[in-house]
């Protein structure tokens, strides 16, 4: 029963620690401060100079978006490859 309840306390560690920084290709994300806005839920997320951006996913219709340098959003669109599609499947089922 020990190893049972160990084995718990480790898994919600390293559940907490993978759930606040992930990393997707070139993109680190936030998902300790990742928000529902209205039908979209909004990540905050770093490329790899660094830079700080947004991406917005739309779970109902699989969309993905993010904002460009100039903190403006892009067009909502299909994830064109597999980070993107990554990012949407695990915001969508885990957030």
């Amino acid at each position: 029963m020990k190893r049972f309840f160990g084995f718990l306390g480790i898994i919600s560690l390293t559940s907490h620690v993978m759930a606040q920084e992930r990393k997707y290709g070139p993109l680190r994300l936030d998902f300790q401060n990742a928000r529902k806005i209205d039908f979209a839920i909004i990540i905050p997320a770093k490329n790899q100079q660094g830079q700080s951006l947004f991406l917005g996913i739309y779970c109902q219709d699989r969309l993905f978006n993010f904002t460009g340098l100039e903190g403006q959003w892009k067009e909502w669109e299909i994830p064109v490859n597999v980070h993107e599609a990554k990012i949407v499947a695990d915001a969508c089922n885990q957030i």
